[in-house]
């Protein structure tokens, strides 16, 4: 479902970009090495993110063990860019779900993606076939075999 969101980018609203540059101005001693130092110059440089870097950024909110005054959590934006993200994640998400639920009921199934087995017919090629047991032995103890195996079948 959301690999249809990969690849589009949303541009930041004025009111994040402003954040993010408080944010960086009030991080006193941050530096380039600095994490989230980067990240919020390139926010506020390209002024758009992409889903992919959406998703990086509220899964780094959600793994972040430290305290609300650290300089990573406020590089990358605190709470406030912590909710957007999430908003915005969600927005995107539920648009395409809501999507996929109203083309569902005119045509068929959206969330169903359409395939073809053609794996089948690898798996049937002559090189991985059996080989029958009976072809190693010697042709005269085959020859048995077979009359006596055609013989059982006519009394059963």
């Amino acid at each position: 479902m959301n690999k249809d969101l990969y690849g589009h980018t949303v541009p930041l609203p004025e009111d994040v970009v402003g954040y993010l540059d408080q944010c960086h101005k009030s991080a006193i001693g941050a530096d380039e090495s600095t994490e989230g130092y980067r990240r919020n110059k390139d926010l506020r440089d390209k002024r758009e993110i992409s889903y992919q870097q959406l998703k990086r950024m509220k899964n780094w909110f959600e793994d972040f063990n430290g305290h609300d005054n650290d300089l990573p959590f406020i590089l990358n934006g605190g709470h406030y860019v912590k909710n957007w993200v999430n908003d915005t994640l969600g927005s995107m998400r539920g648009g395409n779900h809501l999507s996929k639920k109203i083309k569902s009921v005119a045509m068929d199934n959206q969330f169903i993606d359409t395939h073809e087995k053609n794996s089948i017919i690898n798996q049937n090629r002559p090189s991985k076939s059996h080989s029958s047991n009976v072809e190693r032995y010697d042709s005269a103890v085959t020859e048995s075999l077979k009359r006596i195996n055609d013989l059982i079948k006519k009394i059963i």
